[in-house]
């Protein structure tokens, strides 16, 4: 069997049904191939007993007009605002999310208070004075909020999530995700709730779909069908064939059996390193060396269906030392519709691993158990709340941004941009932290590149590092 398409996606993610959309929406033979049974990628939607879980908590906001309208024009009437509410738990005491001077001073205490506004102060004169070298997250965090506030919200919580030091964090990922926040400008937002110059990570509206996060795709996928496209899904691409600086063909693998695909343009949101070890002949040792460096991190998405409202959070950030659980969700509070009745609250406990640690190797039902555990643990739950439960695991979901990490993205990114007709796009497939709606446009600038509309650059995107959050959310 062969076929020949203008647009060959590999993953039927935010950026490839993006992608998918832009081409067909333009008339061009467009196939996604998607290796799950639902599309959405990390943002899926999964329905278990008739109830809606996202695989962990997925918000839209965006700067980027374009990709908003995008979004709005896909969902329609299914797109809702949602109030924000997020707190952090630490040591048996919640917290406001973002932290307000009130709210924290009563929680930690006078003194304590005092002691992080002097380790704040200092730091801030000494970065006036004498700037150290800022080269890792620990750097950046403390020369902008000072040590004791690091240790109290950052550390712990950092480290449960990406599984190594702070010291060995890339600054880059703190000046992406918290980018323009600092202690004086969270106590302006504070006291004088100005809207007109809000901080990036203090937005306190989103949009979400009223079926769950991945309604969006859902409804993109069916889109795309309308225009002609082909969105396929339980179907990988173990190969990509090339002659020269050309991909030629993708070696498709489905349940009926292996086949080419032709294409004129080729964009593929799996893993980055996955991508370089998919192109035959294969890429130079020095890339592939370098793919091999390169780390993810695994996400393990605990879901309880629980009876009652245990909390009336969107999600929460856990920072306790004593369990190993690091977010909390509760999708009724992102919308009703998501379960099937009042008296229900779908919930993701969220844990992060590498692989062949203790989590990444323990069976679904160790870590359920350890889950409920937790949760009762933390005074949320009784474990006879719990009605029903299933695990969903995501290898490869958060890209490990160590130090070192830029240099092996450099040398794929210089091999990668020999080919004429290849280009990686979304969160896991250009190994950069990105929000959906960065995914997005990720995927719209690739397609415009593969109709030859213009030379746009995926890589761009996100670039400055901003956390794009402050736009209003409708």
């Amino acid at each position: 069997m062969s076929m020949r398409r203008d647009v060959v996606i590999v993953g039927g993610g935010p950026s490839g049904l993006a992608a998918a959309y832009e081409a067909a929406g333009q008339g061009a033979a467009v196939s996604v191939f998607e290796r799950l049974d639902i599309v959405g990628g990390l943002a899926r939607t999964i329905l278990f007993q008739g109830n809606r879980f996202d695989v962990g908590p997925h918000r839209f906001f965006t700067k980027n007009d374009e990709v908003r309208e995008l979004f709005i024009s896909v969902l329609g009437e299914e797109a809702v605002r949602v109030a924000r509410l997020t707190r952090i738990l630490n040591d048996g005491r919640y917290f406001d999310y973002p932290l307000t001077p009130l709210n924290a001073i009563s929680g930690i205490g006078l003194g304590s208070g005092v002691a992080i506004a002097a380790s704040y102060i200092a730091a801030r004169f000494r970065a006036a004075r004498a700037p150290l070298p800022i080269a890792t997250l620990e750097d950046w965090v403390v020369a902008r909020f000072g040590r004791r506030l690091f240790e109290l919200f950052f550390k712990g919580y950092t480290e449960k999530v990406w599984g190594i030091p702070c010291s060995e964090i890339s600054a880059d990922w703190a000046a992406q995700r918290i980018k323009g926040l600092s202690l004086a400008s969270a106590l302006r937002n504070a006291v004088f709730k100005d809207k007109r110059g809000q901080i990036k990570t203090l937005v306190d509206e989103f949009i979400y779909p009223r079926l769950g996060a991945g309604q969006t795709y859902e409804m993109m996928a069916e889109a795309i069908k309308h225009l002609g496209g082909e969105v396929t899904t339980r179907t990988s691409v173990s190969r990509l064939r090339r002659e020269a600086n050309r991909v030629v063909a993708a070696q498709i693998e489905s349940a009926s059996g292996s086949y080419e695909v032709d294409g004129r343009f080729f964009l593929v949101s799996a893993p980055l390193t996955d991508l370089v070890e998919m192109v035959e002949p294969q890429a130079p040792d020095a890339v592939r060396a370098a793919a091999r460096a390169l780390r993810y991190r695994e996400h393990l998405g605990v879901n309880l269906l629980v009876e009652g409202r245990p909390f009336p959070d969107n999600w929460i950030y856990v920072h306790c030392a004593d369990v190993a659980l690091a977010r909390i969700a509760s999708y009724r509070n992102f919308s009703p519709a998501m379960a099937t009745n009042d008296s229900l609250s779908p919930l993701t406990v969220e844990y992060f691993a590498s692989p062949g640690d203790a989590l990444s190797s323990a069976s679904d039902a160790a870590i359920t158990a350890q889950a409920v555990t937790e949760l009762c643990r933390l005074g949320l739950i009784e474990r006879e709340q719990v009605n029903g439960s299933f695990v969903v695991r995501s290898d490869k979901a958060y890209p490990r941004m160590e130090i070192g990490h830029e240099a092996h993205v450099v040398t794929i990114k210089a091999w990668l941009d020999q080919f004429e007709n290849l280009l990686p796009i979304g969160r896991s497939g250009m190994f950069k932290y990105n929000n959906q709606d960065h995914a997005m446009a990720t995927g719209l600038l690739a397609a415009r590149t593969a109709l030859g509309l213009k030379r746009f650059d995926p890589w761009c995107v996100n670039i400055d590092a901003e956390y794009h959050e402050s736009a209003q959310a409708l």
